[in-house]
């Protein structure tokens, strides 16, 4: 025991003669490595009542991180802490289902939806996985993907998501969020406008409810979808007709996209978007063009934005979960990138300089280095059942 203490006196005398500069480099170098098994853990240190932000910020040590920037998850957990302290709920991780049937019928999706987010946000704590691109510490690809914000003509991207997309290694909707983020909008399906302001922002968005110069639009496929292209051409032909000085050029869009499986997608364009003739967002389509180079039918076209720097190979942009239907392979973030090449790839020479480096090729290179590091962490993909 002696011995053990004149140990510590030692390496504490050690310690304290290295500057605070150099400790915190030290400290940094280390933050992959679980911060709870050199501190007591949270719930030693906190009640049960406490923040429930404070266990992730504490296992993580996110006060030295080596990026500044916040988190996706940021703003979920403000939603979270939201629904539980509207709803009197101290402890959102031990509510369970017993405790679920106690609540009136309208609040249980709430909580139910919120509940499901927090053991997902403290998984991801306990592994001490990334909080913006949810992959493990040794295949973060932050570094590799820098914000892009340069996008003309979009006003608010929101992302509407189904809440069992969060958190998952192989959602590629997250680079939207992460690549944008000032434009744009994180939206979780089952939890309300009072609970949650981005869920107000693209309700008034779709009821038409924002400003003159600015229209919505809906990334969906559905019956009467417009390309862009068209939609610029009515907006156009209007304008003439109505004798309206303003330009194609001036307007701003915003513009939403759905993130799910293709029955959760469905089920949230059913309960969130109103139709056309109700006021709701026109829908939009991608361009022939668009469509020819996800099936594979445009490899002849001569644009970078469709290869890979490092080997040449061409990026499919689908996603890593396999389906039968093919169709239903093609990722959200790659979907949206084209649509945002729809909009901008006539005016984005103007608006900016030739040599920046355009959104939806970034996003291409984004999702390709998103989806080599979830293969390296998960292993191939798997092809799902009919």
């Amino acid at each position: 025991a002696n011995a053990a203490a004149a140990m510590s006196r030692s390496m504490a005398g050690r310690i304290s003669a290295i500057p605070q500069h150099a400790l915190i480099a030290m400290v940094s170098l280390l933050a992959p490595i679980q911060w709870c098994a050199m501190v007591p853990t949270a719930s030693a240190v906190m009640p049960r009542t406490a923040s429930r932000r404070s266990c992730f910020a504490v296992r993580t040590f996110s006060a030295l991180s080596s990026s500044s920037k916040e988190s996706i998850l940021d703003e979920v957990e403000a939603t979270l802490s939201n629904v539980f302290d509207a709803y009197g709920i101290t402890d959102g991780r031990s509510f369970g289902t017993a405790d679920m049937l106690t609540l009136p019928s309208h609040q249980r999706e709430a909580v139910g939806v919120a509940t499901n987010l927090q053991r997902r946000i403290d998984a991801l704590g306990r592994s001490n996985d990334c909080p913006t691109c949810w992959l493990q510490r040794k295949h973060c690809i932050c570094s590799q993907c820098p914000p892009c914000e340069m996008l003309p003509k979009i006003n608010r991207l929101f992302l509407l998501t189904h809440h069992k997309e969060v958190g998952m290694v192989v959602d590629t909707a997250k680079l939207l969020l992460s690549t944008f983020p000032t434009k744009s909008r994180l939206v979780v399906g089952g939890i309300g406008q009072g609970l949650q302001p981005s869920m107000g922002e693209m309700l008034d968005a779709v009821h038409g409810g924002g400003s003159s110069n600015n229209k919505c639009l809906l990334l969906f496929p559905s019956e009467d979808a417009l390309t862009f292209h068209q939609i610029e051409a009515m907006e156009k032909a209007k304008a003439k007709d109505t004798g309206s000085a303003e330009s194609n050029h001036d307007r701003q869009y915003d513009v939403v996209v759905i993130d799910g499986t293709w029955a959760q997608a469905r089920k949230m364009y059913n309960r969130y978007i109103p139709s056309e003739e109700d006021g709701g967002p026109q829908r939009v389509q991608l361009s022939n063009d668009a469509v020819a180079t996800l099936n594979g039918d445009n490899a002849d076209v001569d644009d970078s934005t469709w290869y890979d720097n490092e080997d040449n190979q061409r990026i499919s942009g689908h996603q890593l979960r396999r389906h039968p239907t093919k169709w239903r392979e093609v990722a959200t973030c790659e979907a949206t990138r084209l649509l945002l090449r729809d909009m901008m790839i006539d005016t984005f020479p103007k608006s900016s300089d030739e040599d920046a480096v355009k959104p939806w090729d970034a996003l291409a290179r984004y999702q390709n280095t998103a989806n080599s590091a979830a293969l390296r962490q998960i292993g191939p993909p798997r092809i799902a059942q009919k």
